[in-house]
């Protein structure tokens, strides 16, 4: 395999706001059913937005880590990758061989302390933990894989994508169960409250009146194998750049050279693309920022092509937003449908020409790019298409 071939993407598995499962993703990101909750784990009385997103009870198990338990993440994590290697193990990829497969966990959170490392894992498949903490084994599928760990903000999980089809490409392991996962923090809550990030009305992308984000706990788990006989889809590059003028504020250049660099690995003219799923959180300089960087890229196309934030509808999924974004991007190719940017009743004007999503497309699109930008300048791109 070499280093410009694209890697197939086998198996699927999210624990969303929307519930458990893609269809459940793909419901609350057609629907808006999200039932967003005032936060309950920790005090947030002093900043002005209070509501985030949760996992549903009813999509855990009877007896699962709560929201604010120290296993929350790990359960999370320990669920989205079972679904999806279990939905792999139906298309006779390399990975389906079980014992045999070199499989590796590539993990992307902003969690510094929930769940570290290796070591962490395997200690929690023990049943093992700190003293006095209430420690569930909730046993995770492959306790020995190797687990890397990657942090890079809000495109953590968009990183570990990439991260996870270099290792393929390099013949270092014949699958890679990605997962990008988060949880709702009181650390991150209140850093990002004390950046003026947060918004009561929650994320509005493209919206005029759009002010900030609004947080959401997420796992979304992506099966990468080397080949398959079956493939969803295929991952075919990625690209990403630490380019910005202001720490909290992303800049044109920054994400446009994030764009150029995926389809160059991808080996995929700009005319190729066929929808966008954007990073777009529904801030004041992001969203801007971003359409900017697509027009470098796309130019006069861009009208033409759909451009359609999850964030509407899920919140900002911090590090796993760029993981479960990818899978609405492999969704949205499987099914042939372009789902709508919600709550888009006071759209900026500005993009009024622009096409947000929800009209039926000429035809469905065939090669995608999903856009996910962090805190500090970090951009993300990657793209997919379809395998046949």
């Amino acid at each position: 395999m070499s280093a410009a071939d694209p890697v197939a993407v086998t198996g699927l598995g999210v624990l969303s706001p929307g519930g458990a499962g893609v269809d459940a993703l793909w419901r609350a990101c057609a629907e808006g059913d999200v039932a967003f909750r005032t936060v309950a784990h920790f005090d947030a009385s002093r900043t002005g937005a209070h509501r985030v997103g949760l996992v549903p009870e009813e999509a855990t198990e009877p007896g699962a880590p709560p929201p604010g338990h120290p296993q929350r993440l790990p359960y999370l994590v320990h669920r989205a990758v079972a679904d999806a290697v279990a939905d792999a193990g139906t298309r006779g990829g390399e990975g389906a061989g079980g014992g045999g497969t070199r499989t590796v966990l590539v993990l992307g959170t902003t969690d510094g302390g929930g769940f570290p490392s290796g070591a962490a894992w395997r200690a929690w498949h023990e049943g093992r933990g700190p003293a006095g903490a209430s420690w569930t084994p909730y046993a995770p599928p492959g306790p020995e894989w190797p687990v890397v760990r990657v942090g890079n903000a809000s495109a953590a999980g968009a990183t570990a994508l990439g991260v996870g089809a270099d290792l393929l490409r390099a013949g270092i392991a014949d699958r890679a169960v990605v997962c990008g996962a988060d949880t709702v923090t009181e650390t991150a809550f209140h850093g990002l409250a004390s950046l003026r990030t947060l918004s009561p009305g929650g994320c509005r992308p493209f919206a005029a009146r759009r002010s900030g984000i609004r947080i959401s706990e997420c796992a979304a788990a992506v099966v990468l194998e080397r080949r398959a006989r079956a493939p969803l889809v295929r991952l075919r590059g990625w690209g990403g750049s630490n380019a910005a003028s202001q720490a909290a504020r992303p800049d044109v250049e920054g994400i446009a050279s994030a764009v150029r660099r995926a389809l160059a690995d991808a080996g995929t003219a700009p005319e190729e693309i066929e929808y966008v799923n954007a990073h777009a959180a529904g801030t004041r300089h992001g969203d801007v920022a971003e359409l900017g960087a697509l027009h470098e890229v796309l130019g006069a196309r861009l009208p033409r092509v759909p451009v359609v934030s999850s964030k509407a509808a899920l919140g900002h999924c911090q590090g796993a937003a760029g993981t479960v974004e990818a899978i609405v991007t492999v969704l949205t190719l499987l099914r042939g449908r372009v789902l709508p940017t919600l709550g888009l009743a006071d759209r900026d004007p500005r993009w009024a020409h622009l096409d947000l999503g929800g009209a039926p497309p000429s035809h469905p699109p065939r090669t995608a790019l999903t856009l996910s930008c962090g805190l500090g300048g970090s951009n993300v791109a990657v793209v997919f298409d379809r395998a046949t």
